[in-house]
């Protein structure tokens, strides 16, 4: 079996494969863990109090399940737990969902009135009416470690991987599947296509369904690192009436001397929202001073720990969405050839599910079904 693309989705697919004890190679036509694409950018947050859908939680607590497995495998850093806090009105679907999320599922968690926020989290200024919702088991993943030890996984498990190969298409044949790349030409009985921002282009029927965002990530130099660390500090989100939010991670110290410290120097945030349609392989990527000015902004008035007088930025980033109309992702067979299996368009929220999403397709390519909630991220 052949799975093309090696970012969160395609190497946690690989690992999957090959635990199976399935035949299989994995292709990428970039080094990952890269900067191309949408899997990199040092942190990434990962909760279980999900509002997004219902389903989504059994296949985080898989993810968490399986993410504690690679963990096992590797001394560098892939998942931290940190506690959650986010921020907003009662009634912002980030934190009235989440709630309700943590109720249907039975999940531990706070509502934390503004005062109480205060008092536990100081690093944060709330607005009038906004309370927190504050989950213990939110963390950090760390996306370029966990793609190394993804791919480390599988190489020991007996996949093959091959790196800068671009897959150009494929052709149904009886009983299988004909890939042709740029240097060869491979019989596969299925394939796993996760090409991220490059699927609108390699796959039949997604160019008019999937719409690819330019998103920008900045490390600000902070005024008071000791309040930003881990242990004083949660993972966070700070949202908004539309669904939009700027979230951010703490600060962890480095490991080991002479080291950068995992999730990188400074204070990091985003902004949650699909930035402005690019192509994946005409994306401007140095990012602009309007762009800071708006991040810096938020943090001036929302978490001014986060930025010194000077509002340096130590980093700067630009990552890539793929993104589905309603912002769930697409995780299915093919509607015309069962053999190919699609896992694409994760909307700027798939790579904390990679472990379960890779375990799923990996299912759906061997036996041609799964017994985990993928049903609404079918090709709808």
């Amino acid at each position: 079996m052949l799975v093309i693309g090696l970012g969160a989705a395609g190497s946690a697919s690989l690992v999957a494969l090959a635990r199976r004890g399935v035949e299989c190679i994995g292709i990428d036509r970039f080094s990952p863990p890269h900067e191309h694409g949408s899997s990199h950018g040092l942190s990434r947050l990962i909760r279980l109090c999900y509002y997004e859908h219902p389903d989504y939680v059994p296949l985080l607590r898989e993810s968490y399940r399986l993410w504690n497995l690679l963990q096992a495998t590797t001394t560098s850093p892939v998942l931290r737990i940190t506690g959650g806090l986010y921020v907003g009105r009662p009634e912002d679907p980030f934190i009235e969902g989440s709630r309700q999320s943590a109720v249907h599922h039975g999940l531990a968690h706070e509502v934390l009135s503004s005062a109480e926020v205060a008092k536990r989290f100081p690093q944060f200024r709330l607005e009038p009416g906004e309370v927190g919702f504050h989950e213990p088991t939110t963390g950090v993943l760390f996306p370029e470690h966990a793609i190394e030890a993804h791919l480390r996984e599988a190489e020991r498990l007996g996949a093959a991987i091959s790196l800068g190969e671009r897959v150009l298409e494929w052709r149904s044949r009886a009983g299988g599947l004909t890939v042709i790349t740029d240097r060869r030409q491979i019989e596969a009985d299925a394939v796993i296509a996760c090409t991220g921002p490059w699927m609108p282009s390699l796959v039949l029927g997604l160019a008019e369904r999937l719409r690819v965002t330019r998103q920008v990530l900045a490390w600000f130099r902070p005024s008071d690192p000791d309040v930003l660390q881990a242990g004083r500090m949660p993972a966070w989100a700070v949202s908004e009436p539309d669904g939009s939010a700027h979230y951010g991670f703490p600060i962890f110290p480095s490991e080991s001397p002479n080291s950068e410290p995992p999730g990188g120097a400074g204070f990091k945030l985003a902004l949650h929202r699909p930035g402005e349609a690019t192509d994946p392989d005409r994306v401007d990527r140095a990012v602009r001073e309007d762009e800071l000015a708006s991040l810096a902004r938020f943090l001036r008035d929302r978490i001014p720990a986060g930025l010194d007088s000077s509002g340096d930025t130590l980093r700067t980033r630009v990552c890539l969405y793929t993104n589905t109309v309603d912002q769930h992702f697409l995780v299915d067979r093919h509607p015309d050839d069962a053999r190919v299996v699609v896992v694409s368009a994760c909307s700027g929220h798939g790579f904390k599910l990679s472990p379960a999403v890779g375990a799923a397709a990996a299912d759906l390519a061997v036996d041609g079904r799964t017994s985990l909630p993928i049903e609404f991220l079918g090709w709808r």
